[in-house]
C-alpha cells in the first residue's frame, strides 16, 4: 500500500523524528513497519538559494512547463501539506 503525505515535524533530542497522529492513520502505518523519508531544512538560507538558482539556469523552457504542470496536478488532487 502506498502513499505520500508531506509534513512538518522537530528533530527530537534523542535523534528521532515524530510522525504526526493523523499521518500515521492516513497511511495506516504499523510499528516497526518501514517507510521512506525525505528530509529537508524548514529554513531556506542564501547558500541554498543560489543552488536552486543554479539549477533553474539550466532548464530549458521545456523543462520549466514540465514542472510547472506537476505542481498543477498536485493541487488538484490535493497532494499537498498535511495541516496540523
Amino acid at each position: 500500500m502506498g502513499g505520500l503525505i508531506t509534513f512538518r515535524t522537530k528533530y527530537l533530542k534523542d535523534g528521532h523524528l515524530s510522525v504526526p497522529k493523523e499521518v500515521v492513520e492516513a497511511l495506516l502505518l504499523k510499528k516497526g513497519e518501514e517507510v521512506r523519508v525525505m528530509i529537508e531544512r524548514d529554513e531556506f538560507t542564501k547558500e541554498a538559494f543560489l543552488a536552486l538558482s543554479g539549477i533553474w539556469k539550466e532548464k530549458s523552457e521545456e523543462e520549466i512547463t514540465i514542472f510547472r504542470e506537476i505542481l498543477r496536478e498536485r493541487e488538484i488532487f490535493g497532494r499537498g501539506e498535511v495541516e496540523l
